[in-house]
C-alpha cells in the first residue's frame, strides 16, 4: 500500500483539509473519500523519505529542479481549478515543500500577494528570479491577464514534463558509459600494479634486466606505469580539466558557437543532442503561441531555455528581422543563414501555420515526430554503446593477454637456460 496526501473539502463545509492515507491506489482512494461525503480537491502519492536527521547530516540546497518546478505548478493549478484563493494555495505549498530554499522564495510571493501585488509581478522579485523561470512568469502573467490561468499552467506544466523527460532521458543515456569508463580505468590501474608486481616476484632482477628487451610493448607500458604510479592520476585530471574549460568556454558567446559547432559533429552524441534542443525550440514555440504570447516576445523566451548556442544565436537574428523589419517568422527563418540550422519540415510547417493562423496546431505534430525521432536516436545510440564498450574492453585487454602469455614464454625459455 501506498501513502496519500489528499486535500479536501466537507460537503457543505468550505474551509479546506488535509490528511494522509494510506490505499492501494488512487482510484480506490478518491472512491473511499467520496464514500465519506468528501469533496477531494487534490490526491498525492507520498514518496518514500529518508529520515537525514537521524544521520546528523544537514543537506542544505540551493536552488529549485525542474521536475519541482513542475510539480508545483500541478498542485497550484489543481487548487486554482478548485476554486481556492491564491494565497490559500501558496500557504498549502508552503506547508508542503520540503526545499527550504525554494519554500523562503514560496514566502516573499506570498507577502508580496499580502501587500496587492499580482502573482507574476511577485515571482519577479529580485530574491525570487532564480526560483522563477523566466518562461513561468511570463505564462502567468498572460493567464492572469486573460483571465485563463488555468490553461495558461496547463501548457506550462507540458512543456516542463516534456523538459523533465528530455534531461532525465538524457542522464540515463550518459550513465552506462560513464560506468563504462570508471571501470575501464579501475581494471587498467589493477592490471598495471598487479601484474609488474607478479612478474617482478618470479624473476630475480638481473634476469629481468636481461630479457626486458624481448618483453612486448604492453607490458613494458605496465611496467612504466607500475614504476610511475602518478601517471595514474593523468587521465582523471585531463578529464576534469577539459570539463571545467568547456564549462567555461560555455560562459563566453564567442567560444558557445565554436563548442556548439564541435559538439554536433561528435559521432552519435551531437545528433542527438541537437534533436532534443529543436524539440524544446518546437515546444516552447508552440505553448507560448497557445498562451498568447506575442511571436517577438516568445522567441526571447525560447532563447534563454533551448541550450544549443547555435540555436540561441539564430532566434536572435530573427527576433532583431521580426523587430526591426516587421519581418514574419516564416521570413526570417527562411534566410540562407536560418536554413542551415532549421530543417525544411520545420520551415515548410511554420509557413503553414502562420498562412492558416494556426501555428501552435502546425507545429504540434512536428514537435511529437522530432521527439520520437529523437528517443529512437537516442535508443538506437545506448545499444551500439554496448558493443563499442565490448570493444574497447578488449582492445585494452587484448594485447595484455597476449603480452603476458608471450612474456611468460620468454621467462621460461630464459629459466631452462
Amino acid at each position: 500500500m501506498a501513502k496519500y496526501s489528499v486535500i479536501y473539502r466537507e460537503f457543505g463545509n468550505p474551509a479546506t483539509k488535509k490528511t494522509t492515507l494510506e490505499s492501494f491506489g488512487e482510484a480506490y482512494l478518491r472512491a473511499e473519500c467520496e464514500g465519506k461525503g468528501w469533496q477531494v480537491l487534490l490526491i498525492r502519492e507520498e514518496a518514500a523519505k529518508i529520515d537525514w536527521t537521524k544521520l546528523k547530516i544537514a543537506l542544505p540546497r540551493f536552488g529549485v529542479s525542474t521536475a519541482e518546478i513542475c510539480m508545483f505548478c500541478e498542485i497550484m493549478r489543481a487548487l486554482y481549478m478548485a476554486g481556492l484563493q491564491m494565497l490559500q494555495i501558496l500557504d498549502m505549498c508552503i506547508e508542503e515543500e520540503s526545499n527550504s530554499w525554494f519554500k523562503k522564495r514560496l514566502m516573499v510571493v506570498r507577502d508580496r500577494l499580502r501587500n496587492g501585488d499580482d502573482l507574476s509581478t511577485a515571482m519577479g522579485d529580485p530574491r525570487c528570479v532564480k526560483a522563477f523561470p523566466l518562461l513561468m512568469r511570463e505564462t502567468v502573467k498572460i493567464g492572469e491577464a486573460n483571465g485563463r490561468l488555468g490553461d495558461s499552467l496547463a501548457r506550462l506544466i507540458t512543456t516542463l514534463k516534456r523538459m523533465v523527460e528530455t534531461k532525465r532521458d538524457a542522464i540515463s543515456a550518459m550513465i552506462y558509459p560513464s560506468i563504462t569508463v570508471i571501470v575501464f580505468f579501475v581494471v587498467g590501474a589493477v592490471i598495471s600494479i598487479e601484474i609488474p608486481k607478479l612478474i617482478k616476484e618470479i624473476m630475480e632482477p638481473k634476469m629481468l634486466a636481461k630479457v626486458y628487451s624481448k618483453i612486448p610493448g604492453a607490458i613494458k607500458l605496465l611496467f612504466y606505469i607500475h614504476d610511475h604510479p602518478a601517471c595514474l592520476f593523468y587521465p582523471p585530471l585531463v578529464t576534469i580539466g577539459l570539463i571545467m574549460m568547456w564549462r567555461t568556454g560555455m560562459k563566453y558567446h564567442a567560444t558557445r558557437i565554436a563548442l556548439t559547432k564541435f559538439q554536433r559533429r561528435i559521432l552519435l552524441i551531437g545528433p542527438l543532442l541537437y534533436q532534443f534542443a529543436l524539440v524544446r525550440f518546437l515546444d516552447m514555440l508552440a505553448a507560448n503561441h497557445e498562451t498568447g504570447i506575442q511571436i517577438s516576445d516568445s522567441l526571447l523566451l525560447v532563447q534563454g531555455t533551448v541550450d544549443d548556442a547555435i540555436i540561441e544565436d539564430s532566434l536572435g537574428r530573427i527576433h532583431e528581422q521580426i523587430v526591426t523589419r516587421g519581418s514574419s517568422l516564416s521570413a526570417a527563418i527562411s534566410q540562407p543563414r536560418e536554413v542551415a540550422v532549421y530543417p525544411g519540415l520545420v520551415r515548410q510547417m511554420i509557413r503553414a501555420g502562420e498562412e492558416s493562423g494556426k501555428l501552435a496546431e502546425m507545429l504540434r505534430p512536428i514537435v511529437d515526430f522530432y521527439e520520437n525521432q529523437a528517443k529512437a536516436l537516442l535508443k538506437r545510440t545506448i545499444d551500439m554503446m554496448t558493443p563499442m564498450m565490448i570493444v574497447l574492453l578488449g582492445a585494452m585487454l587484448g594485447p595484455v593477454i597476449v603480452g603476458l602469455y608471450k612474456t611468460f614464454q620468454i621467462l621460461s625459455d630464459e629459466l631452462a637456460r
